[in-house]
């Protein structure tokens, strides 16, 4: 029987990438009420099956959401140095679990940037992660 990545190891090594690479910021995966900015966190919005010739295998989409401190003046300067920094982090793989192969981890882009009610910019990442759990073998 073959196992599928689950969602929790997912976000957990995303996590990990992230907390690994930028310093003095968290990432979470549910944040914690009056959780102070800067911050990131991550869900998966989307799994698909994208099994090749050869391999079982997945794509999951995620959204990484960066959350900066409120500025005085309203600059955007804090989440630009976000974003910069979650797309630098993200140029390395993520490390998934032994039993699994990541074989595509790819940004789709900015898909919004926006002020939220806290004054707080709010910018949200998407990216897919190709994932394989197994090999096709002819009986």
């Amino acid at each position: 029987m073959l196992k599928k990545l689950g969602l929790v190891d997912l976000i957990h090594s995303i996590q990990s990438k992230i907390e690994q690479n930028i310093e003095g910021v968290r990432c979470y995966d549910s944040v914690p009420k009056n959780a102070p900015s800067p911050f990131y966190f991550v869900e998966v919005v989307g799994k698909r099956p994208a099994d090749t010739k050869t391999m079982f295998c997945e794509i999951f989409t995620v959204w990484i959401h960066a959350i900066a401190a409120p500025e005085g003046n309203g600059s955007s300067i804090g989440i630009y140095n976000m974003i910069e920094s979650l797309e630098e982090s993200m140029t390395e793989d993520i490390e998934l679990p032994e039993c699994f192969n990541l074989v595509l981890q790819s940004s789709t882009g900015v898909q919004t940037i926006k002020t939220d009610e806290t004054r707080e910019k709010h910018a949200v990442l998407a990216y897919e992660f190709k994932v394989s759990y197994g090999f096709k073998v002819k009986v």
